[in-house]
């Protein structure tokens, strides 16, 4: 296969991977994982005017729950910052958001095939490139305005440039490679489970001398998330420590294992054929004479533990977005064992099938509701803007349209709770939760000055 050739068909991927994930690319931040995609633009919006304000403006803020936004323990902010300078540069828009996250996922696209190139072959390469780009939960999770695109490509290319440098046999440039891995996990905290498969695919096995350059590299990747994770933990109120909160509460708490969801989430996010070609890969590695070898399986080792553990008592699908990266090689691996010619009419016919169940599994994840967006802009344009908003369910994507802070009820809340909130007005929310008699009494108490916006500071007697 001549160069040319090969710059052909990856182009031809990166083209197929921006045209999937330009789907929906102008829906509001009201599709799936909805939530978590409104609390990344809103840390942005917090960030808005004081850019340069180092290093407060790297602590996350929420617009909830209380009269100020609140600031909480997350990963590092990358993605909102660039949103926020995009925002100040070009104005606000939604799209940005997703046009970053676009960019970023192509990125990960070419370090999947530079890597696959260099472990395993040009086909492989080529390969793992085209499955992780249709892949479903690539697909989807490639344009959302969250930190898993961020975190993918800050990953990927820790893998890619330290292999680059063990190949090359460079003593400098091994720092590259440190702060980039760094950065994945600065990004998304599970990423920390790469950081053995980067110290195997960087120094296994052990050569004399290298134990110096170990210990600068791990030195470089690990002080800098310690730092910040420890920072933000300690400017927070306990209530605010979701990372740590979800280690503690959710991942050590057995009772939550739920097999049925986890193998809903696989089946829906990588196709039953990427899962088999990856077994299929991995039977094939056993056999495989290679320094990576041992990285790879290393890698598959710790992403069955992660799977396990953290994925079968989490069950939200973007927990298995870390492990689509070693889903793809080994899929390509596996493919690349067929000779040259039927070998690419299969793996053709394979991808075909592949993007066959990406459009049907993915399609329920771009409805979004309507009344979400109109609801947060009449309250943006009809209310003060220090007005405090009570939203009558968890829920908090009406917060970020309307620019507003306030407060979320749950679901025991009654009336009387209201009295107890310094807030300006109640948010009824689309499909709220509250029963019947809540909203029978609101309505005897507080006027209706818009669509399920309730004025709290004009209390009838």
């Amino acid at each position: 296969m001549g160069r040319g050739m090969k710059r052909l068909l990856l182009a031809v991927i990166l083209v197929i991977a921006i045209v999937l994930r330009l789907r929906g690319i102008t829906n509001p931040l009201l599709d799936n994982q909805a939530w978590r995609q409104a609390d990344t633009a809103s840390m942005a919006t917090h960030m808005m005017g004081h850019l340069m304000d180092f290093p407060r403006v790297f602590i996350p803020q929420l617009n909830y729950d209380g009269v100020t936004p609140q600031n909480v323990e997350l990963e590092f902010p990358f993605l909102p910052y660039l949103l926020a300078w995009t925002w100040t540069l070009f104005g606000w828009s939604d799209l940005w958001g997703r046009l970053w996250s676009v960019g970023l996922s192509l990125l990960t696209v070419l370090g999947i095939y530079d890597l696959g190139k260099n472990v395993f072959s040009e086909r492989a390469g080529l390969l793992a490139a085209a499955i992780y780009a249709l892949m479903p939960l690539s697909i989807y999770y490639g344009r959302v305005v969250m930190p898993e695109p961020m975190a993918q490509a800050w990953s990927i290319w820790a893998l890619t440039i330290i292999w680059r440098w063990r190949v090359r046999e460079q003593e400098k440039g091994l720092w590259k490679a440190a702060l980039f891995m760094a950065g994945a996990i600065l990004a998304k905290l599970p990423q920390l489970m790469l950081f053995p498969v980067a110290l195997t695919l960087g120094f296994w096995p052990l050569q004399k001398g290298r134990l110096g350059q170990i210990v600068r590299y791990s030195m470089i990747v690990l002080i800098p998330p310690m730092v910040y994770y420890l920072w933000v933990h300690f400017n927070v109120s306990a209530s605010s420590r979701f990372v740590s909160g979800i280690l503690t509460g959710q991942v050590a708490n057995t009772s939550n294992i739920d097999w049925s969801i986890l193998e809903k989430n696989i089946q829906n996010g990588y196709t039953k054929i990427v899962i088999y070609l990856s077994a299929i890969g991995l039977l094939r590695l056993l056999l495989f004479p290679s320094h990576a070898r041992m990285a790879i399986l290393a890698w598959a080792g710790i992403s069955g533990l992660y799977v396990g553990v953290a994925c079968a008592r989490i069950p939200l699908d973007y927990y298995l977005v870390p492990v689509m990266l070693l889903a793809a090689l080994l899929s390509a691996f596996a493919l690349d064992m067929i000779p040259s010619l039927p070998g690419t009419v299969i793996g053709l016919v394979f991808l075909i099938l592949i993007h066959k169940g990406s459009y049907t599994d993915l399609t329920p994840k771009y409805h979004w509701d309507q009344n979400y967006l109109s609801q947060g802009v009449w309250i943006k344009e009809h209310t003060e803007p220090s007005a405090v908003l009570v939203l009558s369910d968890s829920p908090p994507m009406t917060f970020y349209y309307a620019q507003r802070v306030g407060f979320r009820l749950s679901a025991e809340a009654n009336a009387e709770t209201l009295d107890q909130l310094p807030a300006d007005y109640l948010v009824r929310l689309p499909q709220s939760a509250q029963k019947d008699p809540f909203w029978e009494k609101v309505k005897t108490q507080y006027p209706e000055v818009g669509p399920g916006v309730f004025d709290l500071k004009e209390r009838r007697e």
